[in-house]
This record gives C-alpha cells, structure tokens and sequence, in this order.
C-alpha cells in the first residue's frame, strides 16, 4: 500500500511504512474481526452494509478470484522466505501480540462443534479467545458461499471491574463461571448480571502461518 500525500510504502500486515518519508511509522490497529452475517445482524442491527446493487459497478461479488488458495496442504503464493516448519505454510492460525510476546494458535485447536472457548495468556496478559462457527473460508472455493465453515473468531481481555472471568461455550452462545452471564461472539454481555457489559477487544489476526511467523519469528504455536 502507498499514501498519496506522501507516498511512503505500507506492508499490509502490520500497518508499518517501510520506503518514503514517513519510513518507521506505524498506523493504529483498530480491531475489525471477520463475522458471519447472522451474527453481525444480531450484534449490529443498524451497521452499513454494501448495496450490491447500488455501486454503479458490476462486480462479480460473492466470488474467489483466488480459489484454492486456502488450502492447508498448499505453499504459499508468491511467498520467497524460509517457511518455519513447526506448521504448515498455509495452516490457519490466529494471532496476538502483545508488550513484545507473540502467540498464535491453530484454528484446530480453537475451533470445534457449535461454539469453543480457550483461555488463555500472551506474555503476562490473560485472553480468552472465543469462535463459533457458521462463516465460510472467503479463500477456497470458486464462489465464498461454498469454502468450508473456518468460523468467527474473537479475542478479548477477561477482565472486568478487575475480576478475571473464566468462559465455556453454551450452544452457540458463550457463559462465565463467576457469573453466568451469556456472551455473543463480539464480546458482549446478553443477558445475566452483566448484561450491557462489553468485553475489551484485543487486536489479533486471522491469518496463515507463514505470514504470522515471518512476521513474529519468535512466536509461540499452541496446536499442531
């Protein structure tokens, strides 16, 4: 990516200007996790949404240019660095970082039936990492409609009013222990003694591993 107003060049991964004048410069991440449309509707009932009819453009929307590239047995497209091989290439993870520790854990090892919760930690830092099923892999098939359920994911700090809480998947929804309050996907409190209460996000990547690894080579890797 490059600015216009000044034309320093951008790596997409970690928002750092790399050529031009603003070199060693770093956008702010804002959190912006990949949802299934339900849940979206449901968290966000009054959230903009793209007309695809309104664009004045005819886009084939709702097709992969890239189809196949999500594929776990596969190398990775037009990548030249040395693969770390505590995973494969093209192995989903999600990934956190955190005060200079780094964490990525396998979608296996996150992921399962309806709903799953892990606790967690990045460096000293308690997380829960909470996914539900229901969104298709936007890389596999022809059209994203038909690429295999990889899941939502969200990451959270446990903590609220200073108490820890720790959480279990109920269903599709998710419930503390301390509490039992019920969680949406997104990190709020649905119903319960917190209701109303919503969890701080805390930035993390969808990602393969070979990005996530050259990018965090000293990460550590929960999962086959």
């Amino acid at each position: 990516m490059y600015d216009r107003a000044t034309e320093s060049l951008w790596t997409h991964y970690d928002g750092r200007a790399v050529v031009g004048a603003l070199t060693g410069e770093v956008l702010e991440p804002i959190s912006s996790p990949l949802l299934a449309w339900p849940d979206l509707k449901a968290a966000f009932p009054d959230a903009l949404v793209l007309d695809r009819d309104a664009t004045g453009f005819n886009r084939p929307y709702g097709e992969n240019p890239y189809a196949g590239y999500d594929t776990q047995s596969g190398t990775a497209f037009l990548f030249r660095g040395t693969a770390d091989d505590r995973a494969r290439e093209m192995q989903r993870v999600v990934g956190v970082a955190i005060d200079g520790a780094a964490r990525a854990w396998t979608l296996e090892s996150i992921s399962g039936g309806e709903a799953r919760v892990t606790n967690g930690a990045v460096g000293d830092t308690p997380i829960v990492i909470l996914w539900k099923a229901g969104q298709a892999s936007a890389l596999e098939s022809t059209f994203i409609a038909g690429g295999r359920d990889v899941g939502s994911v969200g990451v959270f700090s446990p903590v609220v009013d200073g108490r820890q809480l720790t959480f279990a998947a109920d269903g599709g929804s998710f419930r503390d222990e301390e509490t039992h309050t019920e969680w949406d996907i997104t990190g709020r409190a649905i119903s319960g003694e917190l209701t109303g209460t919503t969890l701080e996000q805390i930035h993390h990547l969808d990602t393969f591993w070979f990005a996530w690894s050259t990018y965090q080579p000293d990460t550590d890797l929960v999962g086959d």
